[in-house]
């Protein structure tokens, strides 16, 4: 007996002729008249599912049952009813191949047991991604022509505005909708404040602080951060626009289209596009001759003097305060919290020492730097220190790998167990007593057609809930899936323990990557004496387990430099030798002299931090250039005999050291 599968898919539930059940139909009627001998039919139904994507339920355990040799020939109405996606579809009828499985689609009247049948569905599918891409490309299009035109498209509505539908016919008589934006008055009053407020503090920084101080907060009863701020403060939807927004706008690269009225606003487009890195979606800025700005449909709320004074503010601010952030790159951004308002805690420069002649860096809550100590008071935390503290912690888990491994799988097992797992049995006997409902109600409409109506409107709303049902159930899969990504990735948590045990010897971006990997957060708790507490909590542990760490237990003149990089090295070199050493012999003879030598690398690193030099020093007197040192010392590229032949002669010494 031939085993014959049909699957139905419909992207919403509609009572119209192309549902589920007429596709289950016409397929059986289909293979009746085609193919010989007694016939099993097994039947898949997604309902409710896109055919952008194959992670649908039940197309899911038809795949189990090809992979189980259960299935003969594959058979659905269309072509697309499979999937919208070449690869997928592609891959599908691969494994359709190997499991040997026909597939016939009665509305294209394709079929695989013919070659000419095989090569039709691969061109088909070729068209149909083609067409899919088509329509998508022909949307945007006509979408940046209406911007041209100063049309709302859509999107997060601004500050100050409320959307509305407006219907209109077009010149077909069909009725139509689109959306305009309206002021909304108190808000664009907030509006008004803002612009104004802006010039009276002169920055965005104390803009910010006023609103924190004053805790001041948007719709959603959050604290305005100086991102939303800005975006708020440089858009010119808000002005009316004359001779001089346009100006300004043009002189910045935006491309205008329509003409200034003083009324109307402007709407920009097209700033950025979506890209895929690391295989996560992002966005990136598109280039200037592609954005551009349009005269909207859109009542401007502010006056172009008020709106290119903020502008020009913004330019007088650009030039007077240069970015400085990023000389430090600090190690635990992103993972450090204030201890005290579970804030983040970001780097700030503090001012150069006169004794020492360099710069500190610390980490500062940054709700205590938006209000000025009014909300927050939690002492600022030594960079150095702090980083230091924190690399000490990772190679002592380094050194105790096995431990934190077997706690990690413990933990890992342990959840594998119990999530989701209560859910979905919950969710699977939901499911069947659902599906027996409406067998049951079938079965009762058979034999009554005076409660027919009653009873299809009951049908189709058990159906609705078993499709929502099937839904979690996909997301717990995925779920599954994830938890085994996870467990796969022990593997590689267990190799970055092995760099842990020797963090001090390497580069700082490497450092920061483990730091990424390995730690969950960090608590920072400052005292009134410079000192304080930090809690570190790794991945894997418990909610409230954080290893606790006391600042003044940690004794730092002997372990500093090994956890700085070469370029921090430099930096901090007068301050490390004037402050932290009281005698630079015996501390360079128990620091710098138990450096490790391995590579190349280790050991231009160790010759330089003996002899005391910065790598600017060191690649003047060595005669070879300072990018080039730099390189060297972090393993980056491997130096030339002329240039290690230099070394040697500076410091007199044999080039088989480094052979």
């Amino acid at each position: 007996m031939l085993k014959v599968a049909i699957y139905s898919r419909k992207s919403k539930f509609t009572g119209k002729g192309d549902s589920v059940e007429n596709q289950i139909e016409m397929c059986k009627q289909y293979i009746i008249n085609h193919l010989e001998g007694d016939v099993d039919f097994l039947i898949y139904e997604d309902e409710g599912f896109s055919g952008s994507t194959i992670n649908r339920p039940q197309f899911k355990k038809l795949i189990q049952d090809i992979k189980l040799k259960k299935i003969n020939y594959l058979v659905c109405y269309r072509l697309d009813r499979i999937s919208r996606n070449v690869s997928d579809f592609s891959s599908t009828l691969e494994l359709l191949q190997n499991y040997n499985v026909s597939f016939i689609s009665i509305k294209e009247q394709f079929d695989t047991s013919t070659p000419m049948g095989k090569a039709m569905i691969y061109i088909a599918s070729v068209f149909a991604q083609l067409e899919r891409e088509t329509i998508a490309e022909r949307v945007k299009d006509n979408m940046l022509e209406l911007a041209k035109n100063g049309r709302w498209t859509g999107g997060k509505i601004p500050l100050g505005f409320t959307s509305k539908r407006k219907k209109y016919r077009d010149k077909s008589g069909l009725e139509r909708e689109f959306s305009i934006l309206e002021i909304n008055k108190e808000e664009m009053d907030f509006v008004k404040f803002l612009y104004e407020k802006y010039l009276e503090v002169g920055s965005l920084h104390k803009l910010e602080v006023y609103m924190t101080e004053n805790q001041i907060k948007s719709k959603n009863n959050i604290l305005f951060e100086k991102s939303t701020l800005k975006i708020i403060l440089q858009n010119p939807i808000y002005v009316k626009a004359n001779a001089a927004v346009i100006g300004y706008l043009e002189s910045n690269g935006w491309n205008i289209y329509g003409e200034a009225d003083n009324i109307h606003s402007l709407l920009t487009y097209n700033k950025t596009r979506q890209v895929i890195r690391n295989g996560k979606r992002t966005k990136s800025l598109n280039p200037e001759s592609e954005r551009f700005a349009s005269v909207s449909n859109i009542t401007g709320a502010l006056e172009p003097e008020l709106w290119l004074k903020v502008q020009n503010q913004f330019d007088r601010n650009k030039d007077t305060f240069p970015r400085l952030g990023k000389t430090h790159n600090a190690l635990l951004t992103g993972k450090l919290k204030c201890g005290r308002c579970k804030e983040y805690m970001l780097v700030q420069h503090g001012r150069v020492s006169k004794l020492t002649g360099e710069k500190l860096f610390y980490y500062v809550c940054s709700l205590k730097r938006k209000s000025h100590k009014k909300f927050c008071d939690n002492k600022n935390a030594k960079a150095a220190e702090l980083e230091s503290l924190v690399l000490l912690s990772l190679k002592k888990l380094g050194n105790e790998q096995k431990q934190f491994m077997d706690r990690l799988k413990e933990n890992y097992n342990s959840k594998l167990k119990d999530d989701s797992k209560s859910e979905k049995m919950l969710l699977d006997k939901a499911l069947t007593e659902k599906k027996n409902q409406i067998d049951n109600l079938l079965n009762m409409l058979s034999k009554s057609k005076d409660i027919e109506d009653v009873m299809i409107d009951k049908i189709k709303s058990i159906k609705n809930e078993c499709i929502e049902i099937e839904k979690r159930l996909t997301v717990l899969d995925d779920e599954s899936k994830k938890d085994k990504v996870e467990k796969i990735n022990l593997d590689l948590i267990e190799n970055i323990l092995c760099d842990c045990a020797v963090i001090d010897e390497l580069p700082r971006v490497k450092q920061k990557q483990i730091i990424n990997t390995l730690i969950d957060v960090i608590y920072w708790y400052g005292d009134k004496n410079n000192n304080g507490k930090v809690f570190i909590k790794f991945i894997g542990s418990d909610k409230d387990d954080f290893e606790e760490i006391e600042l003044p237990d940690i004794d730092f003149s002997n372990t500093m430099l090994q956890f700085c990089s070469p370029s921090t090295c430099s930096m901090n070199k007068t301050a490390t030798y004037r402050n932290v050493f009281k005698d630079i012999e015996n501390s360079t003879s128990t620091v710098y002299y138990t450096l490790p030598e391995r590579t190349i690398a280790q050991k231009i690193y160790k010759l330089r931090m003996i002899k005391g030099y910065t790598q600017r020093e060191f690649a003047k007197v060595c005669s070879i250039g300072y990018s080039s040192l730099c390189k060297y010392e972090i393993g980056k590229s491997k130096p030339k005999r002329v240039n290690l032949e230099k070394i040697c002669q500076t410091f007199n010494m044999s080039i088989d050291y480094f052979l």
